[in-house]
Formats: C-alpha cells, structure tokens, sequence
C-alpha cells in the first residue's frame, strides 16, 4: 500500500506544470546602453589612443619607458622598507617617486637659446 501511495504523490507532482520563468523577473538582467552612452564610450578610447600616440612620438619617449620600470623598482624598495619598519625611507621614496612621475608626465619644456655674443668692433 506504501509503495502505491508514493506512486500517487509522484505523479501528482510531475503532472503540475511548472511556470518557464517567474513573472516578476524580467527577461534582461542587464540595461541597454544608449546610443550617447557607446559614442561617450567610443570617444573616451580614441582620445586614450590618441595620447598614447602623443607619448610614442615624444623626443624623451625612452624616458618614459625606462621610468615605469624604475618605478617598480622603486615600489619594491618602499615595500621592502615598510616590511622592516623603515617608514621613513619608504614615506621618502613614495614621495620621491610621486614628484618624480609629474615630471615624466609633462612635456619637456624647450631649452631657452642661448645668446650668443655678438663682437662689436672696437672704435
């Protein structure tokens, strides 16, 4: 009798359908973006590749190269100080890598030419 009583429960069950999805969901977990949205987006890359271009074309452009690997050098040392209490050496070095990195990041000024002295003949 048990097993019929099962049979019945299970049958009960499977022939209940099952809503597909629930009615206060919605089908998109997502929003759309706009159309101002994606050119915002699209200008904001040209503009990054742009300056990326800019930086390649500087005359200093190995500067600036070296001057990322220098700074990582640099970010392990003021680690390495902080690990063994030198705060000081590592406050030392953060700023000197923060102040260092404005002036990387500027364009290099041009040097002011020199005058030359014009010889006047002596009367």
């Amino acid at each position: 009798m048990a097993a019929s009583a099962v049979l019945a429960i299970h049958l009960t069950k499977s022939t209940v359908p099952k809503p597909k999805h629930d009615s206060n969901m919605s089908k998109r977990q997502y929003t759309r973006r706009t159309d101002e949205e994606m050119i915002a987006d699209l200008e904001a890359k040209i503009s990054s590749i742009k300056g990326r271009i800019e930086t390649k074309q500087r005359q200093d452009s190995p500067v600036i190269k070296k001057w990322k690997r220098v700074q990582k050098t640099l970010s392990n040392f003021a680690q390495l100080a902080m690990d063994h209490d030198r705060a000081d050496v590592a406050n030392s070095v953060t700023a000197f890598v923060a102040g260092t990195s404005r002036l990387v990041d500027e364009l290099p000024k041009e040097a002011p030419k020199r005058r030359v002295r014009e010889e006047t003949p002596e009367g």
